[in-house]
């Protein structure tokens, strides 16, 4: 159901569940429990990608119909996805979806948590919920935005229009655009290149640029300046320094 290699520092995860990938409550718990392995603590990137030809179809619709009416209803399945959604779109350290065929609705919204978008031409996303008269719950209506802006996610989430990869491309959805079937390749490439890089600033980074989005900008700077005075103390700091002296690459890979 979720695949899972770990190879030099990269955690690649992948949704396996014929045909489309459709997100069950049994999926939403093992994504989960994957990225709170405790082996989290060694790697130093994680991939998302699907099987079966495409990322995934999102949410399984026979599960959300089956609990219409029971106790708790749909918010059971929506639950557990929220676990694995939020767990994924908190991680400290960089993420990657690897994007081939359809990320659809859920599937769209799991793609979102990641930071890095690396999507082959023959990538699709839609946010089809409203055409069955429910809510894209699990962030699309937050995260869509700040990707690509308020009028454009209003766009396909009211409509439930697909968009190609070109499109993705050009609104700034994707980070990265590949021939067919070379998405995860690529999202290889780039995690190696992350993975090589000092842990602990990359987090720092990537925490600081998410909380700037939420706070005011004197703020954010101020918390920014902090946070780089305390890495410029930091091993990793030292590591690069000594590196850059030697002419030679640094290595952070044994660093705390």
């Amino acid at each position: 159901m979720i695949e899972t290699t770990i190879d030099e520092g990269v955690m690649t995860l992948e949704l396996n569940r014929p045909p489309m990938n459709a997100i069950d409550s049994d999926m939403a718990r093992a994504l989960a429990e994957k990225l709170g392995d405790a082996a989290l603590a060694d790697c130093r990137v994680i991939i998302v990608t699907g099987a079966n030809g495409g990322f995934s179809a999102g949410s399984d619709v026979a599960e959300l119909a089956e609990l219409r009416g029971a106790s708790n209803g749909p918010g059971a399945l929506l639950s557990a996805q929220s676990v694995a959604f939020e767990r994924l779109a908190a991680q400290a350290i960089p993420t990657i979806a690897a994007v081939e065929g359809l990320a659809m609705g859920g599937g769209a919204e799991l793609v979102l948590c990641c930071d890095f978008i690396v999507a082959s031409e023959s990538a699709r996303f839609s946010f089809p919920e409203v055409r069955l008269g429910v809510f894209p719950a699990l962030g699309g209506t937050v995260r869509l935005p700040r990707r690509i802006g308020y009028d454009r996610a209003l766009d396909l989430i009211l409509t439930g229009r697909e968009i190609d990869a070109e499109t993705a491309m050009n609104w700034g959805l994707l980070s990265r655009r590949t021939a067919q079937g070379e998405a995860l390749d690529a999202a290889r490439a780039l995690a190696r290149k992350l993975a090589m890089g000092p842990k602990a600033t990359l987090a720092t980074i990537k925490n600081e640029m998410r909380a700037a989005l939420h706070i005011p900008e004197t703020e954010a700077t101020a918390q920014a300046l902090k946070s780089a005075i305390a890495i410029g103390d930091s091993p990793e700091a030292a590591e690069g320094l000594r590196a850059f002296f030697a002419k030679k690459r640094p290595d952070f890979s044994n660093l705390p």
